[in-house]
């Protein structure tokens, strides 16, 4: 994967963390209590997506050089 790829594929693995953050914010915000299975998807989806925006970044880092 070139560069920009990388870039892109960045880009778009931040747009996807803020979502999850920001619907787990307003989940939470409701006191929506029944949506567990929800909640713990999001939270895995936002630890899995950092784990590899940090991948991502080195790579983008390595590429760069």
């Amino acid at each position: 994967m070139g560069l920009e790829e990388l870039k892109k594929a960045r880009s778009m693995l931040v747009i996807l963390l803020a979502t999850c953050e920001q619907t787990l914010l307003a989940l939470d915000a409701a006191g929506n209590v029944l949506d567990s299975d929800l909640r713990t998807s999001l939270a895995a989806m936002i630890e899995r997506s950092e784990a590899e925006l940090a991948g991502l970044k080195i790579r983008i880092e390595t590429a760069s050089a």
